[in-house]
């Protein structure tokens, strides 16, 4: 696929000033629990359970955000969900816990002390859980309810799912065997590689010297927007796609800028190059060199705290919105004005997809749209919104419930928000 010459830049944007619909009123906080059972794509007898729970009190012990993800085989998700429900339960955590046959991606917060607890739990509930990279960061209460209710940290999700991230919405398409996924490399060795721009050699993997290193960015364009790896002397291919499903489409129209490289892939925690990685592997020839970033952009950042060759912010799916490291410089931009910004606590969204963009406080106004880069692209645009449309904004939809959008081909797609 060849860059549309009539593309948007991501420092511009188009805003107008239309009369839209206010805000429902905030709902008081209860204590309650809720189970719903939502639909599967095929039957199954483990139904997704949803468990919510709200508090009405920020505690008073240290409060912190645990994430960590496993691919295993789950012989008894029964087994499994009833433990998940009973330990976050007793330890009041909130958050997401998304789990399959095929393991388990969990994004929770709770006391310091709590979650050190569940870690515990989780490593003495069964074998499978040995290696498990349990990343686990303190951090400030969640005050900004609307943010945390967004991002799902005003109660506790509980979720059976066929996968535990969507990786392509074509149901023709068979997910990669993860067994297969690239080789992992620490932050140290992946900021070596980066550094001397050489070949890694391993137990189990040799790469060729005479290949060149290219860095592959598998997150989402608004992430990417605010951070990313920059290294002098190595190229960065930043997909620019608006969800983590439509990045199969973009590896099949660039494996060319792939194919016999040396494919360095980082995003968030780790989870998202997992897929990925072993999606491009399976290509055959070519394509037997990937490697991935161990614990994602959060472990580079523990590792090199002055954020080493990452440049601006990591974008998280949490109240925290976004962990930066001592460097100062900003990296994103305001979508209106172009003025150095890469704040999204105000959770401004394009008209037509409802991806976030970024809007500085002063370009901010109750009546405003945004109309984010890629439907710019696509042709979408304020003036191509129908009056009728105004006052009536798209739902933001729940982390597996689908909305139709354009893809880069011009065709329909399903596609689904997610956490990384």
């Amino acid at each position: 696929m060849t860059p549309d010459p009539n593309a948007v830049d991501g420092r511009s944007g188009l805003l107008s000033y239309f009369p839209t619909h206010r805000r429902p009123s905030r709902r008081p906080h209860s204590r309650s629990f809720h189970f719903q059972n939502l639909r599967r794509r095929t039957p199954t007898p483990h139904l997704p359970v949803m468990e919510e729970k709200t508090v009405d009190t920020p505690p008073s012990e240290p409060y912190g955000v645990l994430l960590y993800y496993r691919f295993t085989s789950v012989p008894d998700l029964d087994h499994l969900l009833s433990f998940y429900r009973q330990n976050c339960d007793s330890l009041s955590l909130l958050g997401r816990v998304r789990l399959s046959a095929n393991g388990v991606n969990v994004t929770v917060g709770g006391k310091l002390s709590c979650l050190e607890k569940h870690i515990d739990a989780v490593k003495s509930f069964d074998t499978c859980f040995e290696g498990t990279d349990f990343k686990l960061a303190s951090c400030n209460y969640p005050f900004n309810d609307d943010v945390a209710r967004e991002c799902g940290f005003t109660s506790l999700s509980i979720r059976v799912v066929k996968e535990l991230v969507t990786f392509s919405s074509c149901p023709l398409l068979t997910p990669p065997d993860i067994t297969n996924a690239g080789r992992h490399l620490s932050a140290l060795e992946f900021h070596s590689a980066l550094h001397t721009s050489d070949c890694i050699s391993g137990k189990d993997d040799v790469c060729d010297g005479s290949k060149d290193i290219v860095l592959l960015d598998a997150r989402n364009l608004y992430e990417t927007r605010i951070g990313m790896f920059e290294t002098p002397g190595v190229e960065t291919l930043d997909p620019r796609i608006r969800q983590y499903s439509d990045l199969p489409s973009w590896v099949d129209d660039h494996s060319e800028q792939l194919r016999g490289k040396n494919v360095l892939m980082y995003c968030t925690g780790g989870i998202r190059c997992e897929m990925a990685s072993a999606y491009i592997k399976s290509k055959g020839a070519g394509f037997e060199n990937v490697f991935q970033l161990f614990g994602g952009i959060q472990r580079y950042l523990e590792q090199f705290p002055d954020g080493g060759y990452f440049k601006g912010k990591n974008f998280v799916f949490d109240h925290r919105i976004s962990v930066a490291s001592s460097d100062p410089k900003i990296l994103g931009a305001c979508l209106f004005c172009s003025l150095s910004f890469d704040d999204y606590s105000s959770r401004c969204r394009c008209f037509h997809c409802r991806m976030l963009v970024l809007v500085c406080s002063k370009c901010q106004t109750d009546e405003a749209i945004y109309v984010c880069e890629l439907c710019q692209r696509h042709g979408k645009s304020v003036e191509s919104i129908s009056s009728s449309d105004f006052g009536k904004p798209k739902e933001l939809t729940t982390e597996h419930e689908r909305v139709y959008c354009s893809s880069d081909a011009g065709h329909g797609k399903m596609s689904a928000l997610q956490e990384s």
